[in-house]
C-alpha cells in the first residue's frame, strides 16, 4: 500500500470518527432534552405508577380508568392551585409583567354579589383574604373519599405473617414500621432468634437479621413486601406532588409557571430548586429579584438553570444551561436592596471559601521577598 492510498484510509477513519461523535453529541443531546422534558417527567412518573401500584390489581379497562384518573387528579390539584394564586396575585408577590388591576380577594369578597346581598357591608367577611381561605386543608377535606386518599401518610400494616400461606410466624407493627410484638419467631427460626428479641426493632432491622443469621425466607414473604408496599406508597405521594408541581410550571409558562410553582414547593417542602431551573428567561423584567427570592429560601448559587426552556423545547433547539451566580453578574442593578446586599455579602462569602488558601499565602510570602528585596536595592543606591 503506497503512501496515497495510506492517507485515504487515514482520512476515512477521521470521517468515520467525526460521523460517530457527532452522532453520540446528538444522542447526549437528545436524552438530555428528554430527561429534563416536564411532560416526560409525568409521564415517566405514571409509568412507574402502573407497573408498581396497579398493575394486575383490576381488568385492563379497570387498570386504564384507575391510572386516568390519578393523572386526572394530578392535573385538578395543578388547578386549585392556579386558582387559589391567579396569574395577577403571582405577579403581585414576585413581579414579571406589568400589574393588572385587579386583587382576587376583592373580587371573591368584597364584589361578590351573593356575599352583598346576603351580608352587610361592615361584615367581617370581606375582610378575607382568598389564598388563606382557599387553603390547602380546607381544599384537601372537600376531597371526595376517593381522591382524599391520595393524600394519606404512609403507614404499614398491623400484623405481616413471614410466610404468606401459613398464619403462625408473625409479627405486629407500629404504622411506621416498629415491631411491637413477635409471635411463633422463636419457633419459625429454630431458637436462632427469639421473639423478645424483635420487639422495638424496625422491619427492615428485622430482615437484615433474618439474613445475617441466614435464616430462609421466602421470595414473596410478607416482611419484605410490606417494606416494598410501604416505600412504593411514600414515593407515591412524593411524586405525585412533584408532578403537580412539574404540571405548574408546565401549565403557567416561563415566568408565571416557575413563580407559581416555587409557592407550591415551598408550602409543600418540595426541592425549591426545580422551578428556579426553569425560570430563567432573559426578557423577565422580575428574573433578579425572583433569584434573590430563591436565594433567601435557602438556594444555592451553582444551582445550573436551563435558559428560555419553553421557546427552545418547543423548537427543538438546544437547551444551554447558566448558573445562579452567573445570572447575578448579568443581571446588575444601580440600586439594591438590603436583602440584595446580604445576599451579596453571602456570595462573597462563597467565592472566599473556594480559594485555595495555599495559593493565597505563597503570593503573601511572594511579595513580601519582593518588598524586602525593594528595600535593599534602596539602601544600596544610598
Amino acid at each position: 500500500m503506497n503512501v496515497k492510498e495510506e492517507l485515504l484510509k487515514l482520512k476515512d477513519k477521521l470521517v468515520k470518527v467525526a460521523q460517530l461523535e457527532s452522532t453520540e453529541k446528538k444522542e447526549e443531546e437528545e436524552l438530555k432534552k428528554y430527561q429534563i422534558d416536564l411532560d416526560n417527567k409525568v409521564s415517566n412518573f405514571l409509568d412507574w405508577y402502573f407497573i408498581n401500584c396497579m398493575e394486575g390489581t383490576h381488568s385492563a379497562l379497570g387498570e386504564s380508568h384507575f391510572l386516568k384518573r390519578f393523572e386526572d387528579f394530578i392535573e385538578k390539584l395543578a388547578v386549585w392551585y392556579e386558582l387559589r394564586y391567579p396569574d395577577y396575585e403571582v405577579n403581585r408577590l414576585m413581579h414579571c409583567y406589568d400589574q393588572e388591576d385587579i386583587e382576587v380577594s376583592n373580587e371573591m369578597f368584597r364584589k361578590n354579589f351573593y356575599i352583598k346581598d346576603l351580608l352587610d357591608d361592615d361584615s367581617d367577611v370581606k375582610d378575607l383574604d382568598w389564598n388563606e381561605f382557599y387553603n390547602t386543608h380546607a381544599f384537601i377535606q372537600a376531597l371526595p373519599k376517593n381522591e382524599k386518599h391520595y393524600f394519606l401518610k404512609p403507614k404499614y400494616m398491623d400484623v405481616i405473617y413471614l410466610s404468606p400461606g401459613i398464619r403462625t410466624a408473625h409479627i405486629h407493627l407500629t404504622t411506621n414500621g416498629f415491631v411491637e410484638d413477635a409471635e411463633e419467631i422463636t419457633n419459625y427460626t429454630n431458637g436462632k432468634i427469639k421473639d423478645e428479641e424483635l420487639k422495638g426493632l424496625h422491619v427492615e432491622d428485622v430482615v437484615k437479621l433474618f439474613k445475617e443469621e441466614n435464616i430462609y425466607l421466602p421470595d414473596d414473604n410478607e416482611l419484605e413486601l410490606a417494606i416494598k408496599k410501604y416505600e412504593n406508597w411514600k414515593y407515591q405521594k412524593d411524586e405525585m406532588l412533584n408532578c403537580v408541581m412539574y404540571r405548574i410550571i408546565e401549565r403557567g409558562g416561563n415566568r408565571v409557571g416557575p413563580r407559581r410553582a416555587f409557592l407550591f414547593a415551598k408550602e409543600f417542602n418540595r426541592n425549591i430548586d426545580i422551578p428556579m431551573m426553569y425560570a430563567v428567561d432573559m426578557s423577565d423584567p422580575g428574573l433578579r429579584e425572583f433569584i434573590v427570592e430563591y436565594i433567601k429560601a435557602g438556594g444555592h448559587t451553582d444551582l445550573e438553570c436551563y435558559i428560555d426552556y419553553f421557546s427552545k423545547v418547543y423548537e427543538n433547539e438546544e437547551i444551554d444551561t447558566i448558573t445562579i451566580r452567573e445570572l447575578l453578574l448579568q443581571h446588575k442593578n444601580n440600586e439594591y436592596t438590603q436583602e440584595e446586599n446580604e445576599l451579596h455579602s453571602r456570595l462573597v462569602s462563597i467565592l472566599a471559601s473556594q480559594v485555595d488558601q495555599t495559593v493565597v499565602r505563597q503570593e503573601e510570602r511572594k511579595r513580601l521577598r519582593l518588598e524586602i528585596q525593594k528595600q535593599k536595592n534602596k539602601l544600596y543606591r544610598n
